[in-house]
């Protein structure tokens, strides 16, 4: 945390971005940052839920339920048939 307030960020580039139906979108981005004097840059692909007309985004680092659960976002659908599929395992 303490990082990203130290840290000077010069800006953000869209890459790209694709809806996957109404609900689901993954947006692929730079985030550019200057760090000291060291100046740098954050390529992610993020997924993207849509609920109650609200974007939010589909942390991959926080736990999440079992894909035969019932998915996070509230559809009614498993997990793993909703946000599940736009998530790649984190390293």
């Amino acid at each position: 945390m303490q990082w990203s307030i130290e840290t000077e960020w010069l800006g953000l580039n869209v890459i790209a971005h694709c809806n996957f139906g109404k609900q689901h979108a993954q947006v692929e981005f730079e985030a550019c940052f200057q760090d000291g004097q060291h100046r740098s840059a954050h390529h992610e692909l993020s997924g993207f839920v849509n609920i109650g007309g609200q974007w939010y985004f589909i942390d991959p680092t926080v736990p999440h339920p079992a894909m035969k659960q019932p998915c996070i976002c509230g559809s009614g659908k498993k997990f793993k048939a909703c946000c599940g599929k736009y998530l790649k395992p984190v390293a």
